[in-house]
């Protein structure tokens, strides 16, 4: 939530928000990190979300901050609230509203999910506690304020955080890979289902070695985000670490690129979590970005490491899964046209579904998992794997 968008006053917001499993109660996180001014927040709600701003009559709770219903969230920080008893089911969507009475940055990160979320007018006033959502009448295609929602399973088994950039974060696509590994997830018994967190940014790069986006809406780098976006969510087990191409299009080198990726191996080891690497996906010049033969080479070292160095715990070779070996096709170094959503860097749906097929549930320590339908049938082009420019085989390794 790294852009600001203006300032709320005497202002209810409605935040619709999708669980990733299932659980007996849940508390909402509200997030302060970029603001410019203590956030109070003077009422706050949640419930079942119904259709558009409407919440499912009989299922509106108050939220509660140590018990009391208002709070200060400081700058630069968050506040969770209390938990709340009510039964979720997987991929719930749930309406958390925020009222606000002072004068407030709003800030968001206005890329890519387009998750809903409606709010009032400044001087709209109160309206946490409205069932039918009347006079929280502007939408919005990005959240505000609830950065994070926790669900307390009986028998579940933690969470894991993808931290990401744009393709993570679903740009140029309808759906993200993440949401596919999800899905697959919760084809599981209950007791063996676990949260995927998803914690890209678009424009985020892992180091701030060169240059970046992240005073510009990029967030902070990988490396400096990770304690507070992963290893900090409540039940993490995993980190999923899939960052780095942007840093060599902004100028850094696959030695810079490693050294990011040992300093949060280091951390995330630290504090007792796995940290599990994704290849870079294959990338190629566009009418917009230019890639050129050196930055091609540094992709390639930075993937050869990631498979070699036995660094992290495990690898997901997800890169090899989106290039241009199908179908007779044998071009490693460029992604596969039906699943590129144009600008040879972003995969598009088709693409994306690939993507979270292809993460094997063995670098997660989950038991097998079943498919998404693919929304493209392939076939792999035989003797095509191991060429150069594209490491073989194209499966998970633990570490």
């Amino acid at each position: 939530m790294a852009w600001g968008n203006g300032e709320a006053s005497n202002v209810t917001v409605r935040d619709l928000v999708t669980v990733g499993i299932g659980g007996d109660a849940i508390r909402a996180r509200i997030s302060n990190v970029f603001g410019n001014e203590p956030l109070s927040v003077g009422a706050a709600s949640v419930g079942l979300a119904a259709t558009g701003a409407a919440v499912v009559p009989g299922t509106l709770h108050t939220l509660t901050f140590g018990g009391v219903e208002r709070t200060v969230v400081p700058v630069g920080q968050v506040t969770y609230s209390d938990a709340v008893s009510m039964p979720v089911s997987d991929l719930q969507k749930l309406a958390i509203s925020v009222y606000t009475s002072g004068r407030e940055l709003v800030t968001v990160h206005p890329c890519c999910t387009k998750i809903d979320s409606y709010f009032t007018p400044n001087g709209g006033g109160d309206l946490t506690e409205s069932v039918s959502g009347v006079g929280l009448s502007e939408p919005s295609p990005w959240e505000r304020w609830v950065d994070a929602v926790d669900v307390l399973q009986t028998s579940g088994q933690g969470s894991i955080v993808v931290v990401g950039d744009s393709i993570t974060d679903g740009y140029h696509a309808a759906l993200r890979w993440t949401d596919v590994l999800q899905s697959r997830i919760d084809m599981l018994p209950p007791g063996e289902q676990r949260a995927v967190v998803n914690e890209g940014i678009t424009a985020n790069a892992l180091t701030s070695v060169v240059n970046t986006d992240d005073l510009t809406g990029g967030g902070p780098s990988g490396v400096s985000r990770l304690a507070r976006d992963a290893l900090t969510q409540s039940g993490v087990s995993e980190v999923i670490l899939f960052l780095g191409t942007n840093d060599l299009w902004f100028g850094a080198t696959a030695e810079q690129v490693i050294a990011g990726y040992e300093q949060a191996i280091a951390a995330a080891h630290g504090d007792g979590i796995r940290i599990v690497a994704v290849t870079l996906l294959p990338r190629s010049s566009s009418r917009v970005e230019r890639w050129t033969p050196l930055q091609q080479s540094y992709l390639e070292r930075v993937d050869q490491w990631i498979l070699t160095s036995r660094a992290f715990d495990a690898v997901l070779d997800l890169g090899a899964t989106v290039a241009d070996v199908y179908d007779g096709a044998c071009a490693p170094a460029v992604m596969f046209p039906p699943y590129d959503s144009g600008d040879h860097l972003h995969p598009d749906a088709q693409g994306q579904t690939a993507l979270g097929d292809a993460v094997d549930a063995t670098a997660l320590d989950l038991p097998p998992l079943p498919l998404v339908p693919p929304l493209v049938a392939v076939t792999p082009t035989p003797g095509c794997e191991g060429v150069a420019g594209i490491p073989a085989p194209s499966q998970p390794r633990s570490g």
